[in-house]
């Protein structure tokens, strides 16, 4: 009888851990199916040539890149074509990345990352970079790659936009047309609708070539293709170019071909500061402000963001007061600026500004620090 009851026993013991594992197992699969499809944390690397382009190169990285870093507070925004977005489902946060791959957040927070996650973080900005951008190749090297009546793509390094072209002419830069009417309208969004004289940074695909390269938008001179809606031709310039009138090279498409190879940090190193400033208006002529940022950090200034002194339908012409030479040991300079808008031809509202400009080594960048209105004229 005593067997009996143990073994009764047993059985409603086993019976009792059949179900405790039964249920356990539901609850198991129940919450692995909902970890199964669940939306994975995502984070991603991604080139663009200013805050506001639309155009970028991504890639891919795994979120381990974060473990064990080291965060700090009171570090300045840099100015960077890098980014790191970080997403999953209840939050997406945008790092902006550093030459030296150190994470910026707009509160002023910076995360360190550890050395090897640095190290692959840096490698693969490289790799990145070198999709995003053109290769710089001289105008001598160019003329041999895409001669007259190549068909090429122009793709603007801010919009994405891309047009078909067709080099017609030019012996020291390439005069370039739309293809058709459709690649002018293409062209004409470009520039929001209306043709303008200003530079914009481009890569020019032709040959199995991707060139680094700028453009303006004014039709003028010479016709050639029929039914494009294009009367005359636009200019593309490259590294070393000259304008066909004077031979001269033209500093504002040098600087939008540095911003299409990717070079733009070491292009400007080599300014002084007064190139620096004609930098400043050629960035606020153009309404670049991944270039105004390079010259002029605006998170403390916001004046920065301001696109003309004065009228924002106005042109602004600066002339330097007294140009003198700055020596190559110099880590501050104070420069007095006449500042005018044209209208009808005449400078209208005259000004002084004090420009200050600060660099923390003589290997370092200029950038313009304040800049002081002193007094109107």
């Amino acid at each position: 009888m005593m067997n009996g009851l143990f073994h009764a026993a047993a059985r409603s013991i086993l019976w009792g851990i059949s179900i405790l594992i039964m249920l356990f197992s539901i609850v198991l699969f129940t919450f692995s199916d909902h970890i199964a499809h669940a939306a994975p944390t995502r984070m991603v690397l991604y080139v663009k040539s200013s805050p506001d382009a639309n155009f970028s190169t991504i890639q891919p990285i795994q979120p381990t890149l974060l473990d064990s870093a080291v965060y700090q507070r009171e570090s300045p925004m840099p100015a960077t074509d890098l980014y790191i977005k970080f997403k999953n489902d209840s939050k997406e946060i945008v790092y902006e990345v550093d030459s030296l791959g150190n994470l910026h957040l707009e509160n002023g927070e910076t995360m360190i990352l550890r050395p090897e996650a640095r190290r692959k973080l840096l490698n693969d900005a490289f790799a990145l970079r070198a999709k995003h951008y053109g290769q710089l190749l001289s105008w001598q090297e160019v003329d041999g790659h895409i001669p007259r009546k190549a068909k090429l793509t122009v793709i603007d390094l801010e919009t994405g936009l891309r047009f078909n072209a067709q080099r017609r002419a030019g012996s020291k830069h390439a005069d370039v047309q739309p293809l058709t009417k459709i690649d002018t309208g293409i062209m004409k969004k470009i520039y929001n609708g209306k043709w303008s004289w200003h530079r914009r940074a481009i890569l020019v695909e032709a040959n199995g070539h991707k060139l680094a390269a700028s453009m303006h938008g004014m039709p003028h001179g010479g016709d050639g293709i029929p039914d494009n809606e294009f009367r005359g031709h636009f200019c593309i310039h490259f590294m070393g170019s000259t304008t066909h009138g004077k031979g001269k090279v033209d500093y504002g498409h040098q600087l939008m071909v540095a911003k299409a190879s990717g070079t733009l940090t070491p292009f400007l190193n080599r300014l002084d500061p007064y190139e620096i400033i004609n930098t400043f208006f050629l960035a606020a002529e153009y309404g670049d402000r991944g270039i105004m940022l390079a010259v002029f950090p605006e998170g403390k200034h916001p004046q920065a963001q301001v696109r003309h002194f004065g009228n924002e339908e106005a042109i602004v012409r600066h002339r330097f007061m007294d140009q003198e030479e700055i020596t190559g040991s110099e880590l501050a300079v104070d420069i007095p600026v006449e500042i005018c808008q044209v209208r009808a031809g005449r400078c209208m509202n005259k000004s002084i500004s004090i420009f200050k400009l600060r660099r923390l080594s003589i290997i370092d960048t200029w950038r313009i620090d304040e800049i002081l209105q002193s007094c109107n004229l």
